[in-house]
């Protein structure tokens, strides 16, 4: 079974850019474009990774990373994807929170595969 990959980025085409390359890895890819239904959508699929877009409207990425945590009972390993430059200065507070890497936009799409992969493994189970 594929490993499941939630994308949030309210960039539309962020969202479909991250969602095809990692489908076409092989990663069973989900996406929200509206940080308002990430909450249901980290329950729906429960996923194995989640990218992560910090600066949304409503709820930013700092309030996902909580309702995540209210919404799964393990703690989901969270690829963050900001143009935020001052990610860095709250790096410790996201660490606590699930945050395994910070990426800045703009990305290399192939070194942001490939750090998917150090992540969680290959899609079908294998560690990188």
């Amino acid at each position: 079974m594929a490993k499941k990959i939630l994308i949030m980025d309210d960039d539309p085409t962020i969202a479909d850019l991250l969602t095809e390359a990692l489908a076409d890895e092989g990663y069973e890819t989900f996406m929200t474009t509206q940080s308002l239904r990430f909450y249901d959508a980290v329950r729906e699929h429960q996923p194995d990774l989640v990218m992560l877009d910090l600066m949304m409207p409503y709820l930013d990425g700092r309030d996902e990373l909580k309702l995540m945590a209210m919404a799964v009972d393990r703690q989901i390993p969270v690829i963050v994807v900001t143009a935020f430059l001052g990610a860095g200065n709250e790096e410790k507070e996201f660490r606590e929170a699930g945050v395994a890497h910070i990426v800045y936009k703009p990305f290399d799409l192939d070194k942001l595969v490939e750090l998917v992969k150090q992540t969680i493994g290959e899609p079908g189970g294998r560690k990188a």
